[in-house]
C-alpha cells in the first residue's frame, strides 16, 4: 500500500465515525475526489480489500466512473 493510500485509510479511519450512514458514502467519495485530484492513488483498487464496505464501494463507483470517462476520451481521438 502507498503512502498516499494508507493515509486515506488513516483518515477515512479517523473520520466514519463522525458522519451518519446515510452521508458515508458520499463523504467516502468526496475524500476519493480530494486525494485523486492532489496525490497519486492510482493503485487505490489493488488495496481496495483493505477499506471496510463503505470506502470499498466508493472506491469501485469512482474508479469506474473515472474509468467510463477516460473510455469516452479514448473514442474522441479515434
Amino acid at each position: 500500500m502507498s503512502p498516499e493510500v494508507a493515509l486515506l485509510h488513516d483518515v477515512w479511519d479517523t473520520v466514519k465515525s463522525h458522519v451518519s450512514k446515510n452521508a458515508s458514502v458520499e463523504l467516502a467519495e468526496a475524500l476519493l475526489r480530494c486525494f485523486d485530484d492532489n496525490v497519486d492513488i492510482d493503485d487505490i483498487v489493488d488495496d481496495a480489500n483493505e477499506f471496510d464496505k463503505v470506502m470499498k464501494a466508493a472506491i469501485v463507483s469512482y474508479f469506474e466512473e473515472f474509468d467510463d470517462e477516460d473510455s469516452d476520451l479514448e473514442d474522441e481521438w479515434d
